[in-house]
C-alpha cells in the first residue's frame, strides 16, 4: 500500500466514523505496510471526524511499561513529550484514559502535566486482546478518584463493562477537541474496532525490532568470540559441541576440502578433548586432576599445549549441564618456564662455581707471604689475608699503641688508595713506612696496586700488594756509607794524582789535534756527497725500472727481493743524508737561503707532510697557528727541517695519545711548541739527546732505527738562523720541544757558511 491510500481524502467525509466509512478505515489500517503509517492515518481520520487541527497517538510500550507517541496531526516533534509516560502514573489523564478503557475530556489542565499543547482535549482509548503481562486494569474507585490539580476531567459516559471484559489496554487518541456524547460514543465504538488491529501489527513490529535486536547480539557476540586468540568451546550435558569460535574450529573442525594431514590432526584433537572432557567429568568429583591438555596444530603438526578453564554455563532457572571451555595456549609459556628452569640450574651451577674458586683464592690469600688487601671504588677494605690483618686489625695486641699504629696504617694507605682512585692510569707503585702493632717499630714497604675494572672501563676494585723494604732499605744504608767512603777515597786519589796535570795538558793538545781530524773528516764527507749518492741512486732508479717491468717480466720471488732492495737503498740514502748534512754543517758548507715566507703555509705543508705517519698510529694531531698573515724573513727550508725533525721525533716515540704544535708571536719572535704524550726523558739523559750519533737508551736503536742525528742537526740549524731550542720532559708522560726563531733571520755575507764555531754540548736524538 502506498502512502496516499492512506491519505485522509481516501475515506469519504462523514460526521461520525460509522458503517462503511468505519469499514473501509480498518480496512486501510490492517492493510498498511507499518504500525507508524497504520496509527498515523488512523489519528488522521479521527482528527477529521472531530475537526480538530491538532491530534496524537500514543501506544502501551509492554516492555518499557510506558506510553509514548507514535502519530500525531499538526504537532511537531517538539510539542509531543520529550520521554515516554510511565504507567506507574495513575493520575496521568492519558493513563488512567489508558488503563481503565474509558474516554475522558478535559479543559484548563496544565498543558506540562498533560504533555500536549492543548486547551480542550478529549482522549479516546484502544483496546487490544487480553495478552499474558498486560498491564492491569484500574477500577472504577481508581477511576473515581483521578483528577489532577487545577483540571477537570471527567468521564464521557459510564464504564462499559462488556467493554473491558477480555481487553487490555493498548493506547489512546488524544484529540484537541470539544465533542458531544453521541459523537464520543461513536468514536470511542470506533477505537474498540480498530484498537485489536493497531495492537496487532504494533506487536507484530515490536517483536520484530526485538527479533533485530537479537541478532545483533548475536552478531555481536560471535564477532567478539571469533576475535579471541583463545579457543572457546560451548558444550551441552551430552559432551556435544554447541558453538565454538574461529580459534576453536581451527583445531577441531574439518572440511571436505581439507587435505588427509589435516583431516587426522583434527580427528586426533578431537579424541583428545573429548578423553579430557570425560576426565574431567570424573575428576569434578574428587576435586582433582589436570587442567592441561596437549593438541596438534593441523595446519603445522606442531604440537600445542592448552590450560583448559571450564565453566558451567549459569541461566535463569535450573542448569542443564552446558559448560564452556576456554583453551589459553600455554606452550610458549611452558617453553619459556622450561628456558627459566634451565637457566635457574645454570645459575645455580655458575655459584657453586663461584664458591668454589672463592674458595681457591682465599686459599692462595692466605698462603702469600706479602700482605693483599682488596679495596672498594670508595678506598674501604672489603678482603685481606692473614699477613694484612696484622697490621691493619689491632685485635689487641700490644695494646693502646697497637691500636694507635693500625690507625695511622689505615690512614696512610686509604690516602694512598684515594689518590689512585681519582687517578686515570691502571696501576701504580709507592713506597711509605708503616707501623707494626706488635712492636711499634717502622715496617718499609712497597706498595703495588692494579685496578680491576668492569665492561665500561670503570674501577670495580683495587688489588694492592706490599712487599717488604727492610732488607732494601738496609742495603741503600750500606750504600750510602759506601758512598761516603768512596768520596773519601776519591779525595784521597785526587790529593795524590795532583802530578797528572802535565798529563792532562798533553791530552788537551790531543783532544784538539783530535777535533781538527775530526773537521778534516766532515769536509771530506761534505765534498763526498756527491760521489755517496750517485750509486745509491743508480741503484734505486735500476730497482724502480725493474719493478716497472722495463728489463721484462718478473717472478713473484724477484719482485719480493727487489722491493726489498729498494727499501734498503732508501733506508741508506737517509741516513747517508743525515751524515752528509752534518758533515755539511761542521765543514761550513751549508749556506742560508733567506727570502719571504709565509708562517701559516709553511705550518700546512709540515702538517701534510706528517698527516699519513699520524693518522698511521692513530694519533689525534693539534695544530695552533696565530691569525693574520704572519711573514717570516727566514730560509724556509731550514725551518721546515727544523719542525719536521721535531714531529718525526714526537711521532716515532708516541704510542698512544696526542702530538701537538702551538706557534706564537712573541716581541718580533717566532715561538714553536712541539710536544707529544710519549715516553719522555729522564731528568739525567735530557743532555745526553744532543750528541751525534747517540740516542738516550742505545737498546731502543732497533726498535726505533734512526742515526742519532736528528736532534744535533735540528740544534745546529736553529742556531744558524739566529734562535735557540729548549726542552722539557717527563718520563712516562711526554716532551715538549721550544724553538724561538727570529722573524727576520739577519743576512750574512754569501761565503758564510753555517759552522760549528764553538764546541757544542754533546747531542743525540732520544
Amino acid at each position: 500500500m502506498t502512502s496516499s491510500e492512506l491519505d485522509p481524502s481516501a475515506v469519504d467525509s462523514q460526521p461520525q466514523l460509522a458503517g462503511e466509512r468505519l469499514a473501509e478505515l480498518l480496512s486501510v489500517i490492517s492493510e498498511a505496510p507499518d504500525f507508524s503509517t497504520a496509527a498515523t492515518f488512523l489519528v488522521a481520520q479521527f482528527a477529521d471526524v472531530m475537526s480538530a487541527r491538532r491530534a496524537a497517538i500514543f501506544a502501551i510500550d509492554a516492555v518499557g511499561k510506558s506510553l509514548r507517541p507514535v502519530g500525531s496531526v499538526g504537532l511537531d516533534r517538539e510539542d509531543l513529550p520529550g520521554e515516554p509516560v510511565s504507567l506507574e502514573q495513575h493520575f496521568h489523564p492519558l493513563v488512567v484514559s489508558a488503563l481503565s478503557l474509558n474516554a475522558l475530556t478535559g479543559d484548563g489542565c496544565e498543558k506540562e502535566r498533560l504533555g500536549l499543547p492543548f486547551d480542550e482535549w478529549v482522549s479516546i482509548p484502544f483496546p487490544q486482546p487480553q495478552y499474558r503481562g498486560a498491564p492491569p486494569l484500574l477500577d472504577e474507585q481508581a477511576i473515581d478518584e483521578a483528577s489532577i490539580s487545577g483540571c477537570v476531567i471527567r468521564r464521557a459516559g459510564p464504564v462499559d463493562r462488556r467493554r473491558r471484559l477480555g481487553h487490555a489496554p493498548g493506547g489512546v487518541l488524544v484529540v484537541e477537541a470539544k465533542v458531544t456524547e453521541d459523537e464520543l460514543s461513536a468514536l470511542t465504538h470506533a477505537a474498540a474496532l480498530a484498537g485489536p488491529v493497531l495492537s496487532r501489527m504494533f506487536a507484530v513490529e515490536e517483536y520484530r525490532r526485538s527479533t533485530d535486536q537479537l541478532d545483533q547480539q548475536r552478531n555481536l557476540l560471535t564477532a567478539i568470540i571469533n576475535s579471541l586468540p583463545d579457543p572457546i568451546v560451548i558444550i551441552n550435558a551430552k559432551n556435544d559441541i554447541v558453538v565454538q569460535n574461529r580459534r576453536a574450529e581451527h583445531l577441531l573442525s574439518g572440511t571436505d576440502s581439507d587435505s588427509e594431514g589435516r583431516r587426522r590432526a583434527v580427528e586426533i584433537n578431537n579424541l583428545l578433548f573429548t578423553s579430557h572432557l570425560s576426565k574431567k567429568a570424573i575428576s569434578v568429583a574428587a576435586d582433582a586432576g589436570s587442567r592441561e591438555l596437549n593438541l596438534v596444530d593441523p595446519d603445522e603438526g606442531n604440537d600445542l599445549l592448552f590450560e583448559v578453564l571450564t565453566h558451567d554455563l549459569k541461566r535463569e532457572g535450573p542448569g542443564d549441564g552446558t559448560t564452556v571451555s576456554i583453551l589459553r595456549d600455554v606452550t610458549d609459556l611452558r617453553r619459556a618456564a622450561g628456558e627459566l628452569e634451565r637457566q635457574v640450574q645454570r645459575v645455580r651451577l655458575a655459584e657453586i662455581d663461584a664458591k668454589r674458586e672463592r674458595d681457591r683464592l682465599n686459599l692462595i690469600l692466605e698462603n702469600v707471604a706479602d700482605p693483599i688487601l682488596v679495596t672498594d671504588d670508595r678506598a674501604d677494605i672489603i678482603l685481606m689475608n692473614r699477613q694484612a690483618e696484622q697490621l691493619f686489625e689491632a685485635g689487641g695486641r700490644g695494646g693502646p699503641n697497637g691500636d694507635l699504629a693500625v690507625r695511622s696504617n689505615d690512614t696512610k694507605f686509604t690516602t694512598f688508595i684515594s689518590d689512585f682512585t681519582i687517578n686515570p692510569s691502571l696501576s701504580r707503585r709507592e713506597q711509605m713506612s708503616l707501623l707494626v702493632p706488635e712492636t711499634g717499630g717502622e715496617l718499609p714497604v712497597e706498595v703495588v696496586s692494579g685496578k680491576i675494572l668492569n665492561r665500561r672501563g670503570e674501577a670495580l676494585a683495587i688489588v694492592s700488594v706490599l712487599h717488604d723494604l727492610t732488607e732494601q732499605v738496609e742495603n741503600e744504608r750500606l750504600y750510602e756509607e759506601l758512598k761516603k767512603f768512596s768520596a773519601e777515597l776519591e779525595q784521597r786519589i785526587s790529593e795524590a794524582t795532583s802530578d797528572l796535570a802535565d798529563q792532562n795538558a798533553r791530552l788537551q793538545w790531543q783532544s784538539k789535534e783530535l777535533e781538527k781530524a775530526n773537521r778534516l773528516k766532515s769536509e771530506f764527507l761534505a765534498s763526498m756527497s756527491h760521489e755517496l749518492r750517485t750509486p745509491i741512486n743508480a741503484l734505486i732508479g735500476y730497482t724502480a725500472l725493474m719493478l716497472d717491468r722495463i728489463y721484462g717480466d718478473l717472478t713473484q720471488r724477484q719482485e719480493d727481493g727487489l722491493k726489498r732492495i729498494q727499501a734498503a737503498a732508501q733506508h741508506l740514502l737517509a741516513l747517508i743524508n743525515d751524515i752528509l748534512d752534518l758533515a755539511k754543517i761542521e765543514a761550513g758548507r751549508m749556506p742560508l737561503h733567506l727570502e719571504d715566507a709565509k708562517l701559516g703555509e709553511m705550518i700546512s705543508e709540515i702538517t701534510q707532510q706528517m698527516e699519513p705517519l699520524i693518522r698511521k698510529k692513530a694519533l689525534k694531531f693539534v695544530c695552533t697557528v696565530p691569525p693574520g698573515d704572519v711573514r717570516m724573513h727566514t730560509d724556509k727550508t731550514k725551518v721546515k727541517q727544523i719542525l719536521l725533525n721535531l714531529l718525526s721525533n714526537a711521532v716515532k716515540f708516541t704510542h698512544a695519545g696526542e702530538v701537538r704544535v702551538e706557534c706564537e708571536i712573541v716581541d718580533g719572535i717566532v715561538e714553536f711548541d712541539v710536544s707529544d704524550t710519549g715516553i719522555g726523558i729522564r731528568e739525567e739523559h735530557l743532555e745526553a739527546i744532543w750528541e751525534d750519533f747517540r740516542q738516550v737508551d742505545q737498546s731502543r736503536t732497533r726498535e726505533f732505527g734512526g742515526t742519532g742525528l736528528g736532534l744535533s742537526i735540528t740544534r745546529k740549524l736553529v742556531q744558524a738562523l739566529g734562535g735557540e731550542i729548549n726542552m722539557s720532559s717527563v718520563y712516562g708522560e711526554g716532551s715538549t720541544f721550544t724553538v724561538r726563531l727570529p722573524l727576520r733571520t739577519p743576512a750574512r755575507p754569501e761565503e758564510s757558511v753555517i759552522a760549528s764555531t764553538a764546541p757544542l754540548p754533546p747531542i743525540s736524538e732520544r
